[in-house]
């Protein structure tokens, strides 16, 4: 069914979103319902990887691999989000399920999807992810990314920018 839908979505990469002031009042409550906004995270590089639903194959093996690479991003000043359409409710119980150590923001609106330019559709977002800098400007945005791959992927490329600094 994913698949089916990355075709209709498209699996591109959209370089216009780099560059683009992510402001600092944008926020997100996590599966805790604890506000998290892009004005704390000023500093940091933030990782957030979209996906479509809570507790799916692919879903989970993404956020399994972005928790058991969380220590390697850390360790490059990052900070991982994950998130998607559903609620905190469901953020917790798919954390609980899968032992899940990144935190999940609740997007039920669509607020930062539609900011980032993630595209939603009959409730799921696209597999995509954003990078922000320190600075708080997209630095990477790759839509229709691999569940399997893309941690590692974000990962090295994370290291590419902070080796070159």
């Amino acid at each position: 069914m994913w698949r089916f839908l990355t075709l209709l979505l498209g699996a591109s990469v959209v370089q216009a979103q780099v560059g683009k002031e992510v402001p600092p009042t944008l926020s997100a409550l996590d599966e805790n319902e604890k506000l998290i906004t892009f004005r704390d995270l000023r500093g940091k590089w933030v990782v957030l990887f979209f996906y479509p639903h809570d507790d799916t194959p692919g879903c989970t093996r993404q956020a399994k691999e972005f928790s058991r690479l969380k220590s390697d991003f850390e360790a490059l000043g990052a900070q991982v989000y994950g998130v998607s359409l559903q609620g905190a409710e469901s953020h917790r119980a798919f954390k609980r399920k899968h032992n899940l150590t990144v935190p999940l923001l609740v997007d039920k609106d669509g607020k930062l999807a539609d900011f980032f330019g993630v595209k939603r559709l009959m409730g799921m977002c696209s597999r995509d992810v954003v990078v922000v800098d320190p600075q708080g400007k997209v630095a990477l945005f790759r839509q229709g990314v691999s569940p399997d791959t893309s941690p590692s992927e974000i990962l090295s490329w994370l290291r590419e920018r902070r080796m070159g600094k």
